[in-house]
């Protein structure tokens, strides 16, 4: 009895390779899915962070804005109040009403150097009562101590730039001790110091003594904050300068920051304007402001995407 036996067929050299074209394809195909889907996710954390980003800077920021101007006193414009202060006024002791801007990086040195501003970027400068504001009991510029309050629940230590006002003008000074409830502001101490103990000027120049009146008086420490973009070990970032018993905090809001933009609108007006337009800064109703961000190479996103706005009111304006 004989057997027949089968010659075994494999692949021939062209089925191998249409099989390793087409197994190519399949996997060429999953890569750029898994590509594209990480591509995706870093874009879409990407924009989380920005939009955490510009929640954190536009409260801080909103919560300034809103803020500028506030004395305790809302009768209280530019020409009602006597700033005692030692010459030359810095940017962070010099009231222009609470609000000022800056336009393309001609602004002050807010850091001290510590911070090299970003050419052609806008910057903003507000200034307000901060804290709980004590009543004046009692005010005689000549003694000491000078001033008696009802209760420092503010406090205010010495150094203080304070702000204080009654029913019919404002003073600006600084604490040069405090004891419990007395606030002494003497000439020739602290920094800047104060330059004069006579608060009042007469219609012909002449300086006189002006006292904070118990009636509707108040007092209470001045914040001075300056928001701009600037440069600092390579690196642009939004930051915010406050000043704290007359001394400078630079703080960094976001970093990352390519320019940022601002524009006001005052009274009476429709349009927004820059900075070199706005005639009365004690007229400013409004602020916009355009946060840009700087572009990631490895995920380069659209302008649109990397720019946030927001418009922000002030609410100690006078209406007239």
């Amino acid at each position: 009895m004989f057997r027949t036996f089968q010659r075994a067929q494999g692949f021939s050299l062209t089925e191998l390779m249409v099989a390793l074209l087409l197994g190519t394809f399949l996997v060429a195909g999953v890569i750029g899915v898994y590509i594209s889907n990480q591509t995706t996710n870093r874009v879409n954390q990407q924009i989380s962070q920005l939009q955490q980003a510009s929640q954190v800077s536009f409260q801080l920021l909103s919560q300034d804005i809103q803020h500028a101007g506030y004395s305790g006193c809302s009768n209280v414009m530019v020409p009602q109040v006597f700033n005692a202060l030692n010459p030359p006024l810095d940017w962070w002791n010099n009231w222009t009403g609470g609000l000022q801007g800056f336009e393309f990086g001609a602004f002050p040195n807010f850091s001290n150097g510590a911070v090299v501003p970003l050419a052609n970027t806008d910057a903003l400068m507000v200034m307000y009562g901060r804290g709980i504001s004590a009543s004046v009991v009692s005010h005689n510029a000549a003694g000491n101590p000078a001033m008696t309050i009802n209760q420092n629940l503010a406090g205010i230590v010495a150094n203080d730039i304070v702000m204080s006002c009654d029913s019919k003008w404002g003073l600006i000074f600084q604490v040069t001790a405090v004891a419990g409830n007395a606030l002494s502001h003497a000439v020739g101490a602290g920094t800047p110091g104060n330059r004069i103990l006579q608060f009042g000027v007469a219609p012909n120049g002449t300086p006189y003594q002006r006292n904070i009146s118990s009636d509707a008086g108040f007092v209470m420490p001045m914040e001075s904050a300056a928001w701009f973009v600037g440069t600092r070990n390579n690196l642009n970032s939004l930051y915010r300068v406050v000043v704290v018993a007359g001394q400078l905090r630079v703080e960094e809001i976001i970093p990352g920051v390519a320019n940022l933009q601002l524009q006001y609108l005052q009274r009476g007006n429709a349009n927004y304007v820059d900075a070199p337009a706005v005639v009365d800064w004690e007229t400013v109703m409004s602020v916009r402001a355009v946060l840009t961000l700087e572009d990631n190479i490895k995920t380069p996103m659209a302008l649109g995407m990397r720019q946030i706005s927001q418009v922000v009111n002030l609410r100690n304006r006078r209406e007239i």
